[in-house]
């Protein structure tokens, strides 16, 4: 075994050993962590429902020059605020 392969092996069994022996309390941050990552995503999650649900109205309140602009007819614009919301298919 060269030196090099020693050091490796004595670097793996020190990582080894200290992985064995995490307590409690190292593991609380990566729990806070995984906490604030699940409410970010949350927090999106109900921000492109607000979002999605914002365009429906702006959709409906358009005039019909103004859907013309954008590419829709009326009944394209009205089949998409009747869509369901929890689908997460209109984008």
């Amino acid at each position: 075994m060269t030196m090099h392969h020693a050091r490796v092996a004595q670097i793996e069994d020190l990582s080894v050993r200290r992985a064995g022996s995490r307590g409690k309390a190292e593991a609380l941050p990566a729990l806070s962590e995984a906490i604030v990552a699940l409410g970010s995503a949350l927090a999106f999650a109900f921000r492109a429902v607000g979002r999605r649900r914002q365009m429906r109205q702006d959709l409906l309140s358009m005039s019909d020059d103004q859907l013309r602009d954008v590419g829709m007819s009326r009944d394209e614009a009205l089949r998409a605020a009747e869509r369901i919301e929890w689908r997460g298919d209109w984008k």
